[in-house]
């Protein structure tokens, strides 16, 4: 047996209750009549849904004047129709809202030129017939935005930018409606008491006001007569609004007082009486249908702060996790910072502790004091790995040179202690500094303006496609670029590069990739729509031994404020070691920043990463090139870097200066220099590994350009043939160039 979802998927399915919607929607919308006259909404209809769908609309709408016995008055509608069929056909043009709205506008205006021409129409009515154009071209519009809509296949949430196109379709379709009657009460008038109590119990106060306000314009312009219940409809739903959270039966005895307070006040017109009549039954529906399930199911307004929430947790407990391990890092410091005694005078010591309980003291201070005290001064300099030798004529040498010793170790204790105290403190204020980096970063992404409406339409799309994130937000900054921060758990594979596609196709705008960071349990990937600059890039290495990896390492990434980052690092020495402390640097290099820090922040940490890995001597160099996609610009950080050069138009520049390498003192500082970038320039950035001499083949390399692959791989290859095959250091070459991003936005 073929289950009921299954049969709702089929494609030939959809199809068919397309082409049977679009031939009973037009009928109805045949025998519409605003203010008295009838409206080319049918033209409006046959614009906005497709070529197939169009034709059973004009089929619907011939057959719905033909049982009406208007098939010979309105010729000029079918007329409009019918080349609206055709147009669509010879032009095969894509359809977007504006591109319907020219449709149902041009081709109404052209029937009515024709039949003009023939002598079957003029006067005043080129005046009804330019009016019908333009509301045929505007309903055309909302039409196709509501039908795109339905057809991405993701929940109708109601946004800002639509919400004009859906209050047109339901003013239409109600007022379209009151033409059909059940006995003396229409369709249009029951439609309205159901869609005004449910959503003033969904929405409350607005949502009652609101569908109350569009309810009554419906049914004023369908029939002025029922202005008086009309009249009291937006008040009649914030009345029910008001009592939402409450039973729905007093919510409806409210609305029903208001009708019958209408009838009272129009004088028990018996147009009104309708209305109010088709109120009751709207009223009934919505007490025995689960009128609130039903609108969620087919449309909502993003009113619910969950995702925002959601957000906001999930930031928090990933701000929470780098934090925690600065604030580790500053507790295994505090362990170190113990209490120890001052320095003392060793002589002093010695002299009450050991001699004052002498009974040789008087011989020894009183009468041989300059003799001795010249002895304790020796004692006290001498160096702990010396031979202590108590002054002539003591009678207890032993305890004498012993109580010096102890003091000495004593104090060597102390001083090694103390000096470890001093690093200590140094190393917290740095963790210090980093963590106000850290909440300042968290600080400016707060300051951008959160999209909640594409926030909303975002996790749709990955609902949709069943991408397993817990929470997403999008949001702009000051140059108007949209970031999308996705958040999962970690052990959740994000592929970047389908999400981004997926969300590029969904929300019509280039998306690029800025990488996956983790922290604790939690992963977060970055996509930002492109800038107007891109940057290519490729890198060529060549080690010192066959055998062994480049002690080198080089990565190239992005962070969430369009910047992309060119990144080398060249580890102590050469061989696995090298490669591995070089890859500790970059890595951690690169999560620090995509978590918001500043690269000078982001390389004391390392450095202090670097200083406590373990008791060897361990360092590496970080070189960085940090280029804006926005304005081109690029931001030059060396610590211990081998040089750089840049090609601006015809002008090479070489950025080289000697500064210490991270993970030899306790703060470093680096060379930094900003330079203007613009399309076609180059950056190379050097290992230490390649020789001044090599500098002019560089020089030529940059100025001949060409393929960036090409030319990293000619400097290596010439670094090996310098060197007879065998260079003295690893040799890295990262080449990039700043070009034209994809699509400018």
């Amino acid at each position: 047996m073929i289950e009921w979802k299954s049969l709702c998927e089929d494609p030939r399915v959809k199809g068919a209750a397309k082409i049977a919607a679009s031939a009973v929607g037009a009928g109805i919308l045949s025998l519409a009549e605003f203010g008295g006259y009838p409206v080319p909404l049918n033209t409006a209809l046959a614009a906005a849904v497709s070529p197939a769908c169009g034709i059973a609309a004009l089929a619907g709408t011939a057959g719905a004047y033909a049982l009406t016995g208007l098939l010979t008055r309105q010729l000029v509608y079918l007329c409009g129709m019918a080349f609206v069929i055709i147009l669509r056909w010879l032009l095969n043009v894509r359809l977007s809202p504006r591109t319907a709205a020219l449709l149902a506008a041009g081709s109404n205006l052209l029937s009515a030129v024709i039949f003009a021409l023939a002598g079957m129409t003029g006067g005043m009515e080129w005046i009804l017939w330019g009016i019908g154009s333009l509301f045929a071209g505007g309903l055309a519009f909302c039409l196709r935005q509501v039908i795109l809509r339905f057809e991405s296949g993701l929940p109708l949430r109601l946004h800002e930018g639509d919400a004009l196109s859906f209050s047109v379709c339901y003013v239409v379709l109600a007022g379209a409606l009151c033409s059909l009657r059940l006995l003396t009460v229409s369709f249009g008038e029951i439609l309205a008491g159901f869609v005004v109590l449910t959503a003033a119990k969904r929405y409350r106060m607005t949502g009652g006001v609101i569908c109350g306000t569009l309810s009554a314009f419906a049914l004023v312009l369908a029939n002025g007569a029922t202005a008086g219940y009309a009249a009291l409809l937006p008040a009649a739903g914030f009345a029910a609004g008001c009592l939402a959270g409450r039973s729905s039966v007093l919510s409806l005895l409210v609305f029903q007082i208001s009708g019958v307070l209408s009838m009272a006040l129009s004088g028990w017109n018996a147009q009104v009486a309708n209305a109010f009549i088709g109120g009751v039954i709207g009223g009934l529906g919505f007490l025995l249908m689960p009128a609130v399930q039903i609108a969620d199911a087919f449309l909502q307004w993003n009113d619910s702060g969950a995702d925002l929430a959601a957000l906001t947790g999930v930031r928090l407990d990933f701000l929470s996790d780098s934090i925690a391990g600065v604030r580790g890092s500053a507790e295994r410091i505090a362990n170190m910072m113990v209490k120890n005694l001052p320095l003392s005078g060793q002589a002093e010591t010695v002299r009450e502790t050991v001699c004052s309980k002498c009974i040789s003291r008087a011989m020894c201070w009183d009468k041989g004091d300059a003799e001795t005290r010249e002895c304790f001064r020796r004692l006290s300099a001498a160096d702990l790995s010396e031979t202590l030798r108590a002054p002539f004529g003591c009678v207890q040498p032993d305890r004498v040179t012993q109580a010096f010793s102890r003091i000495k170790r004593q104090n060597a204790v102390t001083r090694t202690l103390a000096a470890r105290l001093r690093e200590s403190q140094k190393m917290l204020f740095t963790q210090m500094r980093i963590t106000e980096s850290l909440l300042h970063g968290a600080g400016a992404q707060s300051r951008r303006s959160y999209q909640r409406e594409l926030t909303r339409y975002v996790s749709d799309v990955l609902a949709k496609f069943k991408i397993p994130v817990q929470a997403a937000a999008v949001s702009t900054g000051e140059n108007q670029r949209m970031l999308i921060e996705l958040y999962a758990p970690s052990d959740v594979p994000l592929d970047a590069v389908l999400i981004a596609d997926l969300l590029s196709d969904a929300l019509q705008r280039p998306l690029q990739s800025c990488g996956t960071d983790k922290a604790g349990d939690e992963q977060r990937l970055i996509l930002r729509s492109a800038g107007g600059f891109d940057v290519a890039s490729a890198a060529a290495q060549c080690a010192v031994h066959e055998d062994e990896p480049c002690g080198d390492c080089w990565e190239t990434f992005s962070d969430g404020d369009g910047a992309y980052y060119l990144a080398v690092s060249d580890g102590m020495g050469s061989g696995r070691k090298a490669a591995v402390d070089a890859k500790i640097v970059l890595s951690d290099f690169r999560q620090l920043v995509q978590s918001g820090m500043d690269c000078r922040a982001a390389a004391d940490m390392v450095n202090s990463i670097m200083l406590t890995k373990s008791g060897e001597e361990r360092f590496a160099t970080l070189d960085v090139a940090k280029i804006s996609t926005d304005t081109a610009s690029v931001t030059l950080y060396k610590y211990g870097a081998g040089p750089t050069f840049i090609r601006h138009g015809d002008q090479i520049t070489l950025c080289q200066a000697a500064t210490d390498p991270l993970g030899i003192l306790p703060t470093v500082e680096p060379y930094t220099a900003v330079l203007e970038l613009e399309r076609g320039d180059m950056i190379f950035l050097l290992s230490d590994g390649v020789d001044d001499a090599l500098f002019p083949f560089v020089r030529q390399q940059l100025r001949e350009g060409g393929d960036l692959q090409t030319m990293a791989h000619a400097v290596c290859a010439k670094a090996q043939r310098e060197s007879g095959g065998a260079p003295q250091d690893d040799v890295t070459v990262l080449a990039a160039a700043i070009i034209d991003a994809a699509i400018d936005t």
